[in-house]
This record gives structure tokens, sequence and C-alpha cells, in this order.
């Protein structure tokens, strides 16, 4: 692989390129290959502060094919096909499988709570889940005690309420 010093000093390869694509605004950002902390790659965390509460992809492909306009037409469309949400082949069957045991798990634990809609559970701490992540994190250079801030009442009917009664309050 041929390597080239940026002017930030960073290493980057002329032979690959990343795509990151927003899920939110369907937008489609070419970066430049990096290699390194990620915490360093000023580009992606440019891109990503742009897309601050969106969701998104990044894909990695030759810069050569990225190149052409035919190759670009088709790595378009395989992305597509990829990120293209509840088909079962943008994140993977195995992430919505997840999400429906979530779903699932909500469900149970809100029928368990009498259905109410006012649940003195919701989020709490012993509501969160907690990936068992530290050891990825660590090797990705992330920090291994930052953890997403997933609860399962994300997947449950009382938070539908409460995003209701928070927008009654912000826009009355």
């Amino acid at each position: 692989m041929t390597q080239k010093t940026a002017r930030n000093g960073y290493q980057m390869s002329e032979e690959k390129i990343r795509i990151l694509v927003c899920h939110t605004d369907g937008a489609v950002m070419e970066l430049p290959w990096y290699e390194g902390d990620p915490a360093r790659d000023d580009t992606l965390n440019y891109r990503v502060a742009e897309h601050k509460n969106h969701f998104g992809n990044l894909f990695v492909y030759k810069a050569k094919d990225w190149a052409k306009s035919t190759y670009r037409d088709a790595i378009l469309n395989e992305i597509a096909k990829q990120v293209r949400p509840g088909e079962g082949s943008g994140l993977g069957q195995t992430f919505y499988d997840v999400k429906d045991n979530f779903q699932q798990d909500a469900i149970i634990c809100w029928k368990r709570h009498n259905r109410t809609l006012d649940c003195g559970d919701y989020k709490t701490d012993r509501m969160r889940l907690y990936p068992d992540t530290k050891g990825d994190r660590k090797e990705l250079g992330l920090d291994p005690n930052t953890r997403p801030n997933t609860f399962l009442c994300d997947f449950c009917p009382v938070k539908s309420v409460v995003q209701g009664k928070v927008m009654k309050e912000q826009y009355g």
C-alpha cells in the first residue's frame, strides 16, 4: 500500500477511500483514507459532527474504482442495498434480531408494570443496556469505560408517551 504524509502529518493511503453515508438525510461523503487513532481523524470527526443525531455507515473502497463513474454507480447501488432499513441487509440480520428481542423484552417489562404510562423505572440505571464492548473499544483506541447510553425503555411504548410530554412542554 502506497503511503503518503498529508500536510497535517497523518498517514494516508492513495489506494483506498472511505465513503460515509448518512441514513437520515441520504448524504454520501467521500473521505480520504486514514489509519490511526480515530479521535485524531479530523475529517471523519468533522463530517460526523455535521450529522450529529443521525445514523450512518462508513464503507471502504478502492480509490481507483470510486474514481470511475461506472464503478461509482455500482458502488452506490451496492451501498443502497446494504443500508436500506428493515430488510435485514443494511446492518445485518443479527442487528434486526437483537432489536426485535429488545422490543419483546420491553413489552414484557411494560406488561409487568401493569401497562403504565408513567413508569417509575423509566431510564433508571437498572434499565440500562450495557454491551460487553470494553475490549473492542480499547482495541479501537476508544475509551473503554465510555459506552452507549441505551435503555430497554427506548424500545417501550412508554417512550412515546414521554416524548409526547416533552414536545408539549417545548412547543405548547
